[in-house]
């Protein structure tokens, strides 16, 4: 019965369009000081809910990638700018019966002729896990790493940088999640999850970590 209430669950806030899958997903690659990481943000969807036309359709499915896609990042001069868009495409493998899927880029089919795009259209904060897995959740992205670096960008320029350990990103992450709690988004997805059953309580924290990669990257006011 629970299972069939969270199945219920996913239907509506796959019909929500927010998020469609509660696999833990592969997030897209940052550079970051000569890093690579991968991050626990997706800089791109908003410039996709606008222009959803610009994505080429990928042709094959992966669970732990609900996307479809892996955008790559780079933090230059302080500018977050997109470098790369892959797209999941079915591969024929000689060695194997099976079909596989590979990532292949579109970049220029996105944006002809360039190298590099300023992501002038995203503001909010970019999570970037760094260290160990501490604790492992089968759900979108929230994990738990020991340690985090954290951007805060506006209009593609990075105004603020830090770095926080488990025990001060749980504390921005709760923060995060109260503010949330406060608009009208959380509100309607609590109704709606509240209307399959089960006890509020745990709906709210199945919220919790369904829309972890949302509330993360908003900006409700200074971090601290």
């Amino acid at each position: 019965m629970r299972k069939a209430t969270r199945l219920g669950c996913f239907s509506i806030l796959l019909a929500s369009a927010v998020l469609i899958s509660a696999t833990a997903q592969e997030g897209d690659i940052l550079l970051l000081d000569g890093k690579r990481y991968s991050i626990y943000t997706n800089p791109l969807e908003p410039y996709l809910r606008v222009n959803p036309e610009k994505l080429p359709k990928a042709d094959a499915f992966s669970t732990a990638n609900w996307r479809g896609y892996v955008a790559m990042w780079q933090v230059k001069d302080n500018r977050l700018v997109l470098t790369d868009v892959q797209i999941l495409r079915r591969a024929s493998n000689p060695d194997k019966a099976a079909e596989t899927t590979e990532l292949r880029s579109v970049m220029d089919e996105m944006f002809p002729g360039q190298k590099e795009i300023l992501a002038d259209w995203f503001s909010g904060h970019v999570i970037v896990p760094n260290g160990e897995l501490v604790h492992y959740v089968h759900m979108g992205y929230a994990s738990i790493y020991e340690k985090y670096i954290l951007l805060r960008v506006e209009k593609g320029l990075v105004a603020r940088k830090w770095e926080s350990d488990t025990e001060a990103f749980m504390k921005f992450r709760d923060a995060q999640f109260s503010a949330f709690k406060k608009t009208d988004e959380y509100k309607k997805a609590l109704a709606e999850t509240n209307k399959e059953g089960g006890a509020s309580k745990q709906n709210e924290e199945f919220i919790r970590e369904f829309y972890s990669e949302r509330y993360m990257s908003m900006i409700f006011g200074e971090a601290k």
